[in-house]
């Protein structure tokens, strides 16, 4: 039987904050598709297999005009250059460290606004999704087929609980097996952990002890999300229990030892 446990949340009071925030530029990145998602599609160069467009290859200008829309809304002034010179290296790095959150968190609504058009794209032509390398390893074929991140978010889906990945980077969706860690690929069910708060009803964090790896799962058969973005950031807490809990465990593992 799968072991579940209790996470230990911290009260976190600028929730409220952080929504008003996030609904703000979401707005504008909505607009902003509205308004030259068209024209840009226009531009995709889409790739003949899996992942058809990934975030280092997304169109550099695309990428700086909704990110300059959306300082704009933020009444945040920088320089075209200066945007230009953080996209170039976060290609080469794909590390956001050298940024305030704040500039960190609009990025990120950048290169959601932009790959979601794609994989729009990707879902009108009836692309293949299923990855060529998926038989190397299990983890290749865990990547997003559209934007060739890896995902954290699972959903199960009603009426059967069957399970998908959800791409936060571009809002892609694709089936994945029910049971067993799709990092490793173990089907050792005595090996999976789940982890979960009473504060964050339907969610639970899936662990694998064998690879150390984990994922946020939501059961959409107790819980209707609309926005799935901002659950996975209203929910963080939850990413930082499950740290928590890693480090605690290795504690214990090293006083066994």
């Amino acid at each position: 039987m799968n072991n579940k446990n209790d996470l230990a949340i911290p009260e976190d009071q600028s929730l409220e904050q952080a929504y008003q925030k996030y609904q703000l530029l979401k707005q504008e990145v909505e607009h902003w598709q509205q308004d030259r998602g068209a024209y840009w599609l226009k531009q995709f160069r889409l790739a003949d297999r899996p992942p058809y467009l990934a975030i280092p290859d997304l169109p550099n200008q695309a990428v700086l005009e909704l990110w300059q829309r959306l300082n704009q809304a933020a009444e945040v002034v920088v320089a075209d250059s200066v945007l230009q010179e953080i996209w170039e290296r976060f290609k080469y790095s794909q590390s956001l460290n050298e940024l305030d959150p704040e500039m960190a968190a609009r990025f990120q609504m950048v290169v959601n606004g932009v790959t979601q058009l794609a994989s729009e794209m990707v879902k009108e032509q009836g692309l293949p999704t299923e990855s060529s390398d998926a038989s190397d390893a299990p983890q290749c074929g865990f990547v997003c087929p559209v934007c060739g991140e890896v995902p954290e978010l699972a959903i199960v889906t009603p009426p059967d609980g069957a399970r998908v990945m959800h791409c936060l980077s571009c809002n892609f969706e694709w089936p994945v097996k029910r049971v067993g860690c799709l990092f490793c690929g173990s089907q050792d069910a005595k090996q999976q952990i789940f982890l979960k708060n009473e504060s964050f009803p339907g969610i639970e964090m899936v662990v694998c002890q064998l690879c150390g790896q984990y994922f946020k799962e939501i059961d959409t058969r107790e819980k209707v999300v609309t926005d799935y973005r901002w659950e996975d950031l209203r929910t963080l807490p939850l990413n930082f229990a499950t740290e928590l809990w890693f480090s605690e465990q290795a504690k214990k593992n090293n006083q066994m030892n």
